[in-house]
């Protein structure tokens, strides 16, 4: 399979929204209930959606529960590792790292093999987004954490590109994985904050998770959707370039030092994406 414009465009796409929502997440004061009060909003326009969405077949709702149930690991750690490190350092080792791991897996688990510049064009991009971010010094705790949180993006995104192309609807998957992992992270938001905190969390912050939810929602509605048609390690590759929105944004926002190495970095990210396109 190669990588049709059409997929690359919503990939790009949903990458600057990705970067958006991450950053909307460091911006708060709770990390962990920003991110769940973020899939809340995102699981009440997914709800909303699959009104117009066909039914799913029985198989694709396995991978709807797999993907809820790998959201709980993902958004403890995600939040965790904010708490201790900067957004562009822990954002780029979390997405830095899955495009390799998925490349693998989903030659393992579905048999899509990329030839051998399709994998340059990843590694590239990989390396590349690893120089944006990577920072000397960085809290060892944090880096490792989003090492975890990248396990954990790689293993839904497969799970998710099998789950997608089983449901054979976008919309209607995107809907219920949005619903499924709501109610997951609102479980577990309780578990850890109990409940008189999360909604006192939320009374004063909802107009933040609306914003970001719905970026959220309509950034992986589009990654899934080119899920469909191209590969699942090619359209992940393109949607972890977000680590350069993401940088930008730290030093836009958040007064991150920036420098040659960020430059370099993007630039590497770019010479990947356009040999990915080429394979």
């Amino acid at each position: 399979m190669t990588m049709p414009w059409e997929a690359v465009a919503a990939a790009l796409a949903a990458a600057l929204m990705h970067a958006a929502w991450n950053a909307a997440l460091k911006a708060g004061n709770d990390r962990l209930l920003d991110a769940v009060l973020l899939f809340m909003a995102a699981g009440m326009v997914g709800l909303v959606s699959t009104l117009f969405a066909p039914a799913m077949p029985l198989q694709a709702w396995i991978w709807v529960g797999l993907t809820s149930l790998l959201h709980l690991p993902y958004v403890y750690y995600l939040a965790r590792a904010y708490e201790l490190g900067e957004l562009s350092h822990v954002y780029t080792i979390a997405r830095g790292l899955p495009p390799l791991m998925i490349t693998a897996l989903a030659a393992v688990a579905v048999g899509e093999v990329p030839t051998p510049l399709a994998v340059a064009g990843i590694a590239l991009v990989s390396v590349g987004i690893l120089t944006v971010g990577m920072s000397r010094g960085a809290h060892l705790q944090g880096t490792l954490i989003a090492a975890l949180v990248a396990v954990t993006i790689a293993l839904y995104s497969v799970s998710d590109g099998i789950g997608v192309r089983t449901a054979g609807s976008a919309v209607a998957y995107n809907g219920w994985v949005f619903v499924g992992v709501a109610v997951t992270t609102l479980v577990l938001s309780f578990a850890l904050r109990g409940g008189r905190a999360v909604v006192a969390y939320a009374q004063t912050n909802w107009p933040r998770a609306v914003i970001g939810g719905t970026l959220a929602f309509v950034s992986y509605g589009l990654v899934l959707w080119a899920m469909t048609f191209a590969p699942i390690a090619g359209v992940s590759a393109f949607r972890e370039t977000s680590v350069v929105f993401a940088a930008m944004l730290g030093v836009i926002f958040f007064g991150e030092s920036a420098g040659a190495r960020r430059i370099v970095g993007a630039l590497i990210v770019a010479l990947g994406a356009v040999v990915l396109k080429l394979a």
